[in-house]
């Protein structure tokens, strides 16, 4: 009930890269569309990253829930920007009343709208498509102890698991014919609190039988199929780098 996760399986290449270097290449991404504001870069990106996940077979439900809950707030932080900048700018578009619309003003709230879109994605391109084996190998070869990379994932996947003892609860209150009310709400989030904490307590009761906190010195967890780095995944990192590098540049040239 409680595996709530934002990873949906599959076998595209996405899914097969190496998690270090897919968070490697999100994280470029949102530092180079958090440093540059230029909207033929952004919509280039944005349109890059659609095309990944296609590539990817990554399921549309998936990418199309970060769309229908990530649009609509691009899209009101693009409005309060706009409402902010009355008079900003010299080519007015429109005026309604006190409230107008200059050129300036509206390029710069679809850049921000466009930064939200870019590095909301960037980030899905590794939480959609890294699976909590894969964060954990990941992790460990990094070094991360065991326990930590556990919580990591579990905290990572907080947002899912939410919504699943949720709709538990639902059920539940449903089973007994609760009638939807402002108290009856309220009893389920309290209801799917219990069941987040229970679902944690067994995760810590199951690691503690597996030997989790058993590490001492030198003695330390291994994992069985360790990460390691294919060619491919060396090749797309390289590509990575010098994509970035090149759009570096530019941001130094003025572009």
């Amino acid at each position: 009930m409680m595996n709530g996760r934002f990873c949906t399986p599959g076998d595209g290449w996405l899914h097969r890269l190496d998690t270090r270097v897919k968070v490697l290449v999100s994280l470029m991404l949102v530092v180079l569309c958090a440093w540059w504001g230029n909207w033929i870069f952004l919509s280039v990106v944005l349109v890059l990253e659609q095309v990944m996940f296609v590539a990817d077979r990554t399921p549309a439900r998936s990418v199309g829930a970060a769309w229908a809950v990530f649009a609509p707030i691009a899209a009101v932080v693009a409005l309060v920007m706009a409402l902010c900048l009355n008079d900003y700018g010299d080519v007015t578009l429109w005026r309604i009343g006190w409230w107008g619309v200059s050129a300036q003003s509206l390029a710069l709230c679809g850049v921000v709208a466009l930064k939200i879109l870019d590095i909301v994605f960037a980030l899905m391109l590794t939480v959609l498509t890294t699976s909590r084996r894969d964060w954990i190998r990941a992790l460990g070869a990094l070094r991360v102890p065991y326990p930590a990379a556990s919580r990591f994932v579990d905290r990572l996947n907080w947002l899912p698991r939410w919504r699943q003892a949720v709709r538990e609860a639902r059920r539940r209150q449903d089973v007994r014919g609760v009638r939807p009310t402002l108290l009856s709400h309220l009893r389920r989030w309290s209801i799917a609190h219990d069941l987040m904490g229970r679902y944690d307590d067994h995760v810590v009761v199951a690691e503690r039988l597996r030997g989790v906190y058993l590490d001492r010195g030198s003695a330390r967890r291994t994992l069985m199929r360790p990460a390691h780095m294919r060619a491919a995944d060396w090749i797309v990192a390289a590509a990575a780098v010098a994509v970035a590098a090149a759009a570096v540049t530019m941001i130094m040239l003025g572009w």
